[in-house]
């Protein structure tokens, strides 16, 4: 069964990753990380946070349009079907996707590793906030992933997959802003759910354990309905 799960995410890594529409998603996400850093450095300093900062949020969106070709794509193209009656639990087809989408995601991060070695030849950067933002890019490409997957997994439509994940994850992201206005129980409450809450220690060079395991349980939930999903299609 790991087999099958395995030949599934080998599968959605090539035909993602080397289609146009992955190759495209990795060089847009590397450009736009070099426009961005462009803007965010400033004379004599050589922070990276409001850098990681701004890719955070365009991981995000680049997430909900990966997703897409998890279950909703393939239903369009005829394909899903046979998927679902393939000799292979709903655990290992879910799991599958999201390892051969995590792929991709990796990949475009380290698309993405040339600028924080230009600013290492232009000035002498804290190694440790660059090592957290890009573990923390990772966490959260993989949990936005997972999220993008369970919605996929629920329409035939491509675009309302896409437009379901990345409102998803704008309401999630927004629930930091939210909390900024409240008080007491309700504060903490939207700023525990919000992922904006989540990558600022990522930024100032930590790996705190309520963040981590933020992302891992919201991966891990995302999987779960995805899961759910799947099994009472089939």
């Amino acid at each position: 069964m790991i087999g099958r799960a395995a030949a599934i995410a080998r599968r959605d890594l090539v035909a993602t990753f080397v289609s146009p529409f992955g190759i495209g998603c990795t060089a847009a996400f590397a450009a736009l990380s070099g426009v961005l850093l462009v803007v965010d450095l400033r004379a004599g300093e050589a922070r990276l946070d409001q850098w990681f900062a701004a890719l955070f949020v365009a991981l995000g969106l680049l997430a909900a349009l990966l997703s897409t070709r998890a279950f909703a794509d393939e239903e369009r193209t005829g394909s899903l079907e046979l998927l679902l009656t393939a000799p292979v639990s709903a655990w290992h087809i879910v799991i599958g996707k999201l390892v051969g989408l995590g792929g991709v995601v990796v990949a475009v991060v380290v698309a993405t590793l040339a600028c924080p070695w230009l600013v290492a030849q232009m000035g002498d950067p804290d190694r440790g906030p660059i090592f957290t933002g890009y573990a923390g890019m990772l966490l959260l490409g993989v949990a936005f992933v997972a999220v993008g997957i369970a919605v996929s997994a629920s329409t035939a439509n491509p675009l309302v997959s896409a437009a379901g994940s990345a409102g998803i994850l704008a309401a999630l992201w927004l629930c930091g802003v939210l909390a900024g206005g409240l008080h007491g129980v309700a504060q903490q409450v939207l700023r525990s759910i919000s992922p904006a809450s989540h990558v600022t220690g990522f930024m100032r060079g930590t790996l705190g354990a309520a963040d981590v395991t933020y992302f891992v349980s919201l991966t891990v939930l995302a999987v779960a309905s995805a899961r759910w999903t799947i099994r009472a299609r089939r």
